[in-house]
């Protein structure tokens, strides 16, 4: 019995020790994985604050997740950017090869590098137009780096006129535009028209790229110093056993600049991140609207019905030589997206015989814009708009457009302090704008009609904003 005693207490003794034992291990365990999960990003994310009242506990974000989320809202930023921007757009669908370290080619990069301010202002000047010139090149499946050709012509301004004649956007000569379908007149010079003189280019440019079996860069030199010139350097160099490609060709200093400007910032575009050149960018989507009017088209008319600047629109239509589009042919003009409808609805509106300018007047002996101004019930600041005339002088047998000189009819009897007009019978919305000298989307606004075609005989109709 003593026996079995001393064995029972020596086993309970034992077993004491051994929870103490085991007691003591847990303990250090978990201090081990106190000090391991501390350092650890498990656990800073979950760092407990204070409690507060209606949230238990609070937990920090974790680092590295901020960070990841960081990453992906920037990914997200840079695509959308891509998607809205214009540039970025365009030289995504740049496809011709450039030989980045040809001598040429560094030269121009290293100019436009060298100033960046020059890129700022010509894309502040393409932004009217890009879009529409984009568009043009994608409907027939051409090289997205023929946008660039603006630049190099013409520093995208489409009123340049060149000391060997060419002018527009896309410096053709009167001659080249002929060939390939551009109007002329004493009212209208098609290479000054943004619209017509794309087209003609686009196809002058396709069919210089047949005539050189499809080589884009022979293409581009030929746009510059003509297929004829180019053609004779390939054959020169054929009897001399030389390569016949652009780059080993003897051409005139000017063409042999022309292609590596275009091609260099064409790499700019496409490597934008790699020369971190800060070009402005543009908004991908169309600026303005392409308008067809039939008969001749007083402008400064079309303008005050569509609610916009008479200057702008002239700026945006610069091939229209007076103030009136030309009377043997239908028209197409350049309007901002936002006037777009009101002029469309204008134009369906007024009567063809309406639209056109009064009439010409021929400068007699002794006249003056004054005395012409007074007989024809206008003023002489209209007179010059209409003539394109700076200061006064005139000469006789001078033929001058009296367009753009008509003065409102005088505004029926409107009530609420000439605010509120009554309807009548055969009135138009561009009509009545006209008479109040409001556009046609203001009138549609401030009486909350659908179209024109919401016009009724008898209906009061807001024709002035009570502020």
């Amino acid at each position: 019995m003593r026996r079995l005693c001393i064995i029972t207490g020596a086993l309970l003794l034992a077993g004491c020790q051994g929870f103490n034992s085991s007691g003591h291990q847990d303990s250090t365990d978990k201090k081990a994985d106190k000090s391991l999960y501390q350092t650890s990003s498990i656990h800073a994310s979950l760092q407990t604050h204070n409690r507060t009242a209606d949230l238990g506990r609070a937990y920090s974000t974790a680092p590295h997740s901020s960070s990841n989320r960081q990453q992906r809202q920037q990914v997200e930023v840079e695509v959308e950017a891509k998607q809205t921007d214009l540039w970025l757009d365009l030289a995504k669908q740049m496809q011709l090869d450039v030989p980045l370290d040809h001598p040429r080619v560094v030269a121009q990069r290293k100019w436009y590098l060298k100033h960046p301010s020059y890129m700022r202002s010509v894309s502040e000047r393409a932004r009217p137009f890009l879009y529409l010139i984009k568009e043009e090149i994608e409907k027939r499946n051409m090289p997205m780096e023929l946008v660039l050709l603006p630049v190099v012509e013409s520093t995208f301004d489409p009123k340049a006129y060149s000391h060997g004649h060419a002018a527009g956007l896309w410096q053709m000569l009167q001659g080249t535009g002929k060939n390939f379908g551009l109007h002329f007149d004493s009212f209208y010079d098609g290479r000054y028209d943004v619209m017509a003189s794309t087209r003609a280019a686009l196809d002058y440019l396709e069919y210089l790229n047949g005539f050189f079996d499809g080589d884009w860069v022979l293409a581009l030199a030929a746009y510059n110093s003509g297929e004829g010139r180019v053609q004779r350097a390939m054959k020169a160099n054929r009897r001399q056993g030389k390569p016949t490609d652009y780059w080993s060709l003897s051409l005139p200093k000017e063409t042999q600049n022309y292609v590596p400007k275009l091609l260099a910032l064409a790499a700019i575009l496409k490597h934008d991140s790699h020369y971190g050149m800060d070009i402005p960018a543009l908004p991908n989507r169309p600026q303005l609207a392409v308008i067809e009017v039939e008969g001749q088209v007083d402008l400064n008319m079309a303008a005050d019905l569509a609610g916009m600047n008479r200057g702008r629109l002239k700026e945006l239509n610069p091939a229209y030589k007076k103030a009136s589009t030309s009377p043997s042919r239908s028209a197409e003009i350049l309007v901002p997206v936002a006037h777009a409808e009101g002029f469309e609805i204008a134009m369906a509106d007024l009567p063809e015989p309406e639209r056109a300018p009064k009439g010409q007047y021929i400068v007699r002996r002794g006249d003056s814009l004054g005395v012409i101004a007074k007989r024809h019930g206008t003023t002489v600041e209209a007179l010059r708009q209409a003539n394109n005339i700076r200061g006064n002088n005139i000469r006789t047998g001078q033929s001058l457009v009296l367009s753009g000189t008509y003065v409102a009819a005088a505004a029926p009897t409107a009530s609420k302090s000439g605010s509120v007009y009554k309807v009548k019978r055969g009135d138009s919305l561009s009509a009545i704008a006209n008479r109040f000298s409001v556009s046609i989307n203001e009138l549609l606004s401030w009486n909350q009609l659908a179209n024109r075609h919401s016009l009724r005989a008898g209906q009061s109709l807001i024709v002035a904003n009570s502020r």
